[in-house]
């Protein structure tokens, strides 16, 4: 491996979960704590990027080490977007419990 792949890698991965993940963090905010007035769901979206983000960054970090940075860049892209979907779902679910029960 080149130190050059590793420097578009590092940055690939930059993108990824920083750039990412910020982008994302901004969409569950708006869909989920500012839309419809869910302020009780400021904490769920606050977590869960940082649960996505988290466990981006662990696996990226697992591939780099045990595989290669090309290798890391793939899981990571992989991760970021299952985590994604998945982190969306549950804090839908979770709007959707708060504000049907009105749960505080």
């Amino acid at each position: 491996m080149t130190p050059g792949t590793s420097v578009v890698a590092a940055g690939a991965l930059v993108v990824i979960i920083g750039l990412g993940g910020g982008f994302m963090w901004l969409v569950t905010t708006f869909l989920f704590h500012f839309s419809g007035g869910q302020v009780k769901m400021g904490p769920v979206v606050d977590y869960g990027a940082l649960l996505v983000i988290a466990l981006t960054i662990l696996v990226a970090v697992a591939a780099w080490i045990l595989r290669s940075p090309v290798a890391a860049v793939k899981l990571a892209a992989i991760t970021a977007a299952v985590a994604w979907v998945v982190a969306v779902v549950v804090e839908w679910l979770f709007a959707t419990y708060v504000f049907v029960t009105g749960a505080p």
